[in-house]
Formats: structure tokens, C-alpha cells, sequence
């Protein structure tokens, strides 16, 4: 099931020493949700967008599909038209202006090459991690980098206390526990990665041995 709020404050608490009101400890537990978005990979699927084609291209404000807008990285996107079958958009790079497929923007989706009909898309992408906001949420994130969390916590609670010695071991075991979990998700999610997870877990143990 996982940590809630007030169980990851209690052990922060006990671990760092340290007590803040529940409202700061939130604060710094959103922080670290911000910053273990990039390696969380949560991958979601919105379905069913309707997508209006006008001389073979289309556009989609990312700003205003309120799921979309909470999309760290898109991932896959599916054109279905009205008269046809789903097909995979590639995505394309912003020069190019003529590959059928897509491209992102800083706010919008665009897509070219679709034909003379309008249809809907299907779009995966990862998710940002969803802030907590009382001492009763679980945070959103799989069940076994909780803990995580929690150290993140006692370093900065250190670093506020100006205690370095104390938060760099905090610290450094999060960046370790971190890059482990960075390892484990792209497994988990990007199997066409895992080549490059085996060489790096045998470039560290080579690493290790020196």
C-alpha cells in the first residue's frame, strides 16, 4: 500500500531529528516528487482526443487537455481517422516540415501528414508525479521508492540545520537509491533499453572492482 504522508514525516522526523509543521515537511515532500518525475517513468494513456485535420495537418494545445498538460515526456501517439485503421505517428523533428507524423512545441502538439480526414489520437506518455496536499495521501509513486522520500526529507531538514556532515550521508544515499531507481524503471518501462541498462550495471561493477 505504501507510506502516507504522516507515516514518511514520522520517520523523517526520527531519522533527522528534526520537527517542522506538517505544511513545511509537504512542501519538501512535493520537492522531491518534482524531482523524481524524470525517473518515475508513470506512464499513462489518454484515449479518444479528437483531432481536427485541415490539409493533411492538425495541431492540439497541450494547455488545454488538463491530463496532457500534466505530461512530463510523450511517448507513442496513434491516429485513428474516421475511415480508417489506427496507424503509429512518428515523431519528427521540428525542421522538418514534410514526414508524415508529429512534433511537440513548448504548448502545442502538431501533426502533418495525416490525409483528408480528421479522427482521434491516442497518446502515451509519463506522467508528472501528482503533488500530496494532506497527512493522508499516499504519494504517487510505486510502493518501493517510498523511502526514497523519506531521505530526501532528512537532507534537507540537515541542510537546514546546517548539519552538512549528517545531511551529505542522507543525501548521497538518496542520489545512490535514485540512480537505482532511474536503472529499474527504464527495465520496467523501456524495453528497448535494457542493452543499455546491462552495459551500465557491467561498466559500474568494473567500476567497483577498480
Amino acid at each position: 500500500m505504501g507510506l502516507t504522508v504522516v507515516e514518511i514525516i514520522t520517520k523523517a522526523q526520527f531519522l533527522s531529528d528534526e520537527e517542522y509543521d506538517n505544511a513545511e515537511w509537504i512542501k519538501l515532500i512535493n520537492a522531491c516528487l518534482d524531482d523524481l518525475t524524470p525517473v518515475a517513468k508513470m506512464l499513462t494513456t489518454k484515449e479518444n482526443i479528437n483531432l481536427a485535420v485541415v490539409d493533411g495537418g492538425a495541431s492540439l494545445s497541450i494547455a488545454s487537455d488538463p491530463d496532457l498538460a500534466r505530461a512530463y515526456e510523450f511517448r507513442n501517439i496513434f491516429f485513428t481517422p474516421v475511415d480508417g485503421s489506427t496507424r503509429e505517428l512518428k515523431r519528427r523533428a521540428l525542421a522538418d516540415n514534410y514526414s508524415p507524423g508529429w512534433k511537440q512545441t513548448a504548448d502545442k502538439l502538431l501533426f502533418q501528414g495525416l490525409g483528408d480526414n480528421s479522427g482521434t489520437i491516442r497518446v502515451d506518455y509519463y506522467k508528472r508525479l501528482t503533488h500530496v496536499a494532506n497527512i493522508n495521501d499516499i504519494p504517487e509513486l510505486p510502493v518501493a521508492y517510498h523511502e526514497l522520500i523519506v531521505l530526501y526529507l532528512c537532507a534537507k531538514a540537515q541542510q537546514k540545520e546546517e548539519e552538512l556532515d549528517d545531511k551529505n550521508d542522507f543525501y548521497a544515499e538518496y542520489l545512490r537509491g535514485k540512480q537505482n531507481m532511474a536503472l529499474e524503471r527504464i527495465w520496467q518501462m523501456e524495453p528497448e533499453n535494457r542493452e543499455m541498462i546491462r552495459n551500465a550495471k557491467v561498466i559500474s561493477s568494473l567500476g567497483g572492482q577498480g
